[in-house]
């Protein structure tokens, strides 16, 4: 049985703060299983939309919202992927074994893409040239100059590790940056990739470039109107995933839905009690303007009282790494 959190005033001298989100049982949505018509496995990113189309979603949620000075902050830094996206073309150097690492069940896109490709390095240092941080907070301009006084391999290194999902804490603030460029870098690899070969690998792993998935969308395209696919954090592919079944674990027991009235109604999070992990679910069939990135950073307080019932976040998101 599908539940979900559902933000309620209290009854008047019932001593219950309205601020306590309280759950309540809902009936599942009609078409939350099965779909007609053959569905693509995969769908590309497209470069040419992608961060402009983010940039505007960050300023539409920002204004009035607790996080609206960072949301303001990533609105900027989508605007610089979309510019070095636009003025920077580049032919991506794909991997000469790509079809065997496709045979073997791999992701298409290996580590030393990013590591040997001057492009990718190109991408993070016109991001870094290009982001307006115009009144930004000290410690945001301390993690641009730190970035800057690194050596190229150091910030080709520190983008190996992203890419790798070993995030060093210590370089947190400095990763946001880095992350920025190899989305640029990593969605013009993914958009020129041939959809028809690429082949599950497992699950919550990208079958681009073995990123995990951002967030889990209900689809509004023909033909796979209302399916479900995830979105990679890093390359921006969608790739299709059956319904009602665990993104991390692949269980179909204990997934449920929670949500809170003060995040959008088509923002969800899905959890899973064989695992105990969830991931931000949004009902993009119902409003098209949903990001993955964007809707992610702006439903927090989703996170924030799902980990107060002790699951953790199976997906990631890498400008909102913390």
């Amino acid at each position: 049985m599908a539940r979900f959190f559902k933000r309620t005033p209290a009854p008047s001298g019932a001593g219950e703060s309205a601020s306590e989100a309280q759950p309540r049982d809902i009936q599942p949505d009609p078409d939350r299983i099965g779909i007609s018509g053959s569905v693509p496995f995969v769908r590309l990113p497209d470069p040419s939309r992608l961060f402009a189309d983010r940039a505007k979603r960050f300023a539409a949620l920002a204004p009035e919202h607790p996080l609206g000075a960072y949301l303001d902050f990533l609105a900027r830094l989508a605007q610089a992927q979309a510019k070095v996206q636009a003025e920077h073309p580049f032919t991506p150097a794909l991997p000469e074994d790509g079809a065997l690492r496709l045979e073997h069940g791999m992701p298409a896109l290996p580590r030393n893409v990013v590591t040997d490709d001057p492009s990718c390095l190109a991408c993070i240092d016109a991001v870094l040239a290009v982001v307006d941080l115009d009144g930004a907070p000290a410690a945001t301009l301390a993690a641009l100059d730190a970035l800057r006084a690194m050596t190229s391999e150091e910030r080709l290194d520190l983008a190996g590790q992203i890419f790798e999902g070993a995030i060093p804490v210590e370089r947190m603030a400095e990763c946001v940056f880095v992350a920025a460029g190899l989305q640029v870098y990593l969605a013009a690899c993914a958009a020129v990739l041939d959809a028809k070969a690429l082949k599950p690998v497992a699950d919550g792993v990208c079958p681009c470039c073995g990123g995990a998935p951002t967030a889990s969308l209900i689809v509004n395209w023909t033909p796979a109107d209302k399916a479900r696919y995830l979105s990679c954090s890093q390359c921006a592919t969608l790739w299709n995933h059956v319904r009602i079944r665990c993104t991390a674990c692949g269980s179909g027991e204990g997934v449920s839905y929670y949500g809170l009235d003060e995040v959008s109604k088509d923002v969800q999070v899905e959890t899973c009690t064989a695992c105990h992990s969830y991931l931000k679910h949004l009902h993009q069939h119902r409003d098209a303007a949903l990001d993955p990135i964007a809707d992610d950073v702006a439903s927090y307080g989703l996170d924030l009282k799902i980990a107060e019932e002790g699951f953790r976040k199976a997906g990631l998101n890498l400008l909102f790494v913390g």
